[in-house]
């Protein structure tokens, strides 16, 4: 007998006999009830597949019954049975959510049919449920661990000693490639010069789970165009000239890992359709072959030019700058985060102190404060140049002299009738000590001043001559007094 029990409500006793008879010979369990209060007390204490209910019975009506099994257990599949059908009672019946509605007399096989029918419905939505419970469950624990591996990633990054900073751009950052390291999405790296987007390409590769020895550079600019398929794709014997064996590109040599593309902005346009390819289908033929080779390899691309802009210019096609940017992630240069200054001075120092013999080298506050108030154009690149003389010599004047640099100071041209002249320099103290602080500022003022000088007063031109920002060379000539000493 099946685990299936079928429940008969009905007040005529020939109806219930034959419905039992029926229901039994076809393997289904059975119970009885006379009328709707004993049927829903047998409902209580059982569990039923299926109902049968007459409609028109002494107290509680078929449809009523509809709607209290369904109240008692929401799986019962009900089946209306009745020999004074209308169409008003069948709306109602459907309206409760009643199986099928059928009329007396019938065919025993039509109810049975509507019987296993019924039965069947009930299994598959039993089933369907607890799937997705399971789906549900196995989702959730998924995001957990999702959760927790990005928790992970991110202690590893802050305690990494090769993306130095606790700002909040650079705690941005890490939270971004805790986010998408895991994943196979592509990543457009954006930012300056020197702002530190090969560091974050090969944190995202080790934090991805990849082959960590499978992580190929490509440096776009860097390889002439004519070789660039080749180094690429790889080329089959007799491709060109000279080609007289057969060699893997770049992104072959990287399956499993990552190819990080640098500078994919200057991408020649011939190649870069071969790229979109590629990227969408993740396979590619050799120069000179004719096979596919599919390869398993994440992407992550940079650039420090505006893209957009080449795109409108027709040098970058659109579809690829899209592919590239399923993830962009625009890294801060360091004039915004100059909080990270010293940090950064201070991880500079003990790695090139140790290597140039000259450990505990450290730079005076007073200094500190100077290089933090500097622009760095060329960003953390350049600050890793200054240190990194620093350390070798330890002359705290050459390290300034490298700061001071950064702001074109030493690069400015003279205006007209201007050379060997020095413009009025700021008054100070004789008795006060002079320092380097005072050594650089009055260096700033007298660069600023000869570029206002030039630029006859336009403080926006001044600034790009000397690297400044518009507004900090704004806030420069308040805090110097500049008109008033430009005016004397």
């Amino acid at each position: 007998m099946t685990t299936e029990k079928i429940l008969v409500v009905d007040d005529r006793s020939e109806v219930r006999d034959v419905l039992q008879a029926m229901l039994e010979e076809a393997r289904f369990g059975v119970e009885i009830a006379i009328d709707g209060e004993n049927g829903l007390r047998l409902a209580e204490n059982s569990e039923f597949a299926v109902a049968i209910v007459d409609q028109n019975m002494p107290g509680i009506s078929g449809i009523e019954m509809v709607r209290h099994l369904k109240e008692l257990t929401p799986d019962i599949e009900v089946i209306v049975y009745t020999g004074y059908a209308s169409l008003e009672t069948s709306i109602a019946a459907l309206q409760q959510h009643a199986f099928d509605y059928i009329q007396k007399p019938a065919e025993m096989q039509t109810i049975l049919r509507s019987v296993h029918r019924a039965a069947e419905h009930r299994r598959l939505v039993r089933e369907n449920r607890a799937l997705f419970a399971r789906l549900e469950h196995e989702r959730d624990t998924l995001r957990k661990e999702v959760a927790a591996t990005k928790r992970v990633i991110e202690r590893r990054l802050e305690a990494s000693d090769v993306f130095i900073g606790y700002s909040p751009a650079i705690r941005r950052i890490r939270r971004f490639v805790a986010d998408v390291a895991s994943s196979d999405i592509t990543v457009l790296l954006l930012g300056e010069s020197g702002v530190g987007k090969d560091v974050v390409a090969r944190l995202i590769h080790e934090s991805s789970g990849r082959d960590p020895n499978a992580f190929v550079k490509i440096n776009c600019p860097a390889i002439p165009e004519t070789l660039l398929e080749s180094e690429l794709f790889g080329h089959e014997p007799g491709a060109f000239t000279g080609a007289d064996r057969r060699k893997p590109g770049r992104f072959e040599l990287a399956s499993g890992g990552t190819v990080f593309l640098d500078e994919i902005g200057d991408l020649p346009m011939s190649l870069q359709a071969k790229l979109l390819e590629f990227i969408e289908q993740r396979q590619f033929t050799r120069l000179g072959g004719g096979r596919a080779i599919h390869v398993d390899v994440r992407i992550v691309a940079a650039t420090n030019v505006p893209i957009r802009e080449r795109i409108d210019g027709g040098a970058f096609r659109a579809d690829l700058f899209y592919r590239l940017n399923e993830y962009a992630i625009h890294l801060p240069t360091l004039r915004e985060r100059n909080e990270d200054i010293p940090l950064l001075v201070d991880h500079f120092l003990n790695q090139y102190g140790t290597r140039y013999d000259n450990p505990g080298l450290r730079i005076p506050p007073e200094t500190m404060d100077i290089l933090t108030r500097f622009e760095w154009p060329g960003n953390v690149r350049e600050l890793e140049a200054a240190i990194r003389r620093f350390a070798l010599d330890g002359d705290e004047e050459t390290l300034i002299r490298a700061a001071q640099s950064t702001q074109h100071a030493a690069s400015l041209p003279i205006p007209n009738g201007e050379a060997g002249r020095r413009l009025p320099a700021q008054p100070c103290d004789p008795d006060r000590p002079r320092t380097v602080k005072d050594a650089v500022e009055e260096t700033e003022v007298q660069a600023m001043l000869l570029a206002l000088r030039d630029s006859r007063w336009n403080q926006r031109k001044a600034a790009g001559r000397v690297g400044m920002s518009y507004s900090s060379f704004r806030r420069r000539v308040e805090k110097y007094g500049l008109k008033e000493r430009l005016d004397a």
